[in-house]
């Protein structure tokens, strides 16, 4: 765990934008690995339940699914209101930005 010291040296020159970006990244990164960590439980659930006979499950239609989400222009928009939302109205975009990208790392 990143002690506040080292925290504050990086973000010391990009005042509060860069300060509300770090904690808004760290936290994106957290809640990113939160995700992948309840996503991969399940999968393995999922094939515990086949393997076990409970379920049958048709891996080709989950893929064109999968496929259809992330290519999708509603899925592209949806990330980028997502990042428009974040960012609007910030006179102080560019601090947040870079903190955004150090909070992030650090997470």
């Amino acid at each position: 765990m990143p002690e506040l010291s080292e925290l504050a040296g990086p973000l010391a020159g990009l005042g509060f934008g860069g300060l509300a970006g770090a904690v808004v990244g760290y936290t994106a990164k957290k809640l990113t690995k939160m995700l992948a960590l309840l996503l991969g439980l399940a999968f393995v659930l999922v094939q515990v339940a086949a393997h076990l006979g409970w379920i049958q499950v048709d891996w080709i239609a989950v893929q064109t699914s999968a496929e259809s989400a992330v290519h999708s222009e509603q899925g592209r928009a949806l990330a980028e209101d997502g990042w428009r939302i974040l960012t609007a109205n910030l006179p102080w975009g560019g601090g947040f930005v870079a903190g955004f990208a150090i909070g992030f790392k650090l997470g």
